[in-house]
């Protein structure tokens, strides 16, 4: 499983030297990084990055069969008892608000307090950029 991730750290690092040596970009949009160039390093950099990505995809496809052994779906006597209520949340920023929702109050107040943390270090970036 190590092979992808050092697929894509050496397409990270292709893209830094490329970086580096001036034959790539580097602009900031928003809060996202994005990398431009047209040199061979960063080419290189960039596939391979794309190729680590596919080689997780597909050791995930040639996995599923492996790891279950069989596949027969088991039975309801077969299955695992769930021992306890499922919880969830989530927080959707637009612009600086948070909207937060979730499974109970409790995760909702969760969600919302990271979600009001998340706007005040991104609109802290934005001022220090800007």
């Amino acid at each position: 499983m190590w092979f992808p991730v050092a697929v894509f750290l050496g397409g990270l690092a292709c893209i830094a030297a490329a970086v580096a040596t001036g034959e790539a970009d580097v602009e900031l949009v928003l809060v996202f990084p994005v990398f431009s160039g047209s040199s061979g390093l960063f080419l290189i950099g960039t596939a391979l990055i794309v190729l680590s990505f596919l080689i997780v995809f597909a050791m995930m496809a040639t996995a599923r069969g492996e790891s279950y052994g069989n596949t027969v779906a088991p039975t309801a006597s077969q299955a695992p008892k769930a021992e306890g209520k499922t919880h969830y949340g989530g927080v959707v920023l637009i612009g600086p608000i948070p909207i937060a929702f979730g499974s109970s109050k409790k995760v909702a107040l969760v969600m919302l307090v990271l979600g009001i943390a998340m706007a005040v270090v991104l609109a802290s970036v934005l001022l220090m950029l800007g």
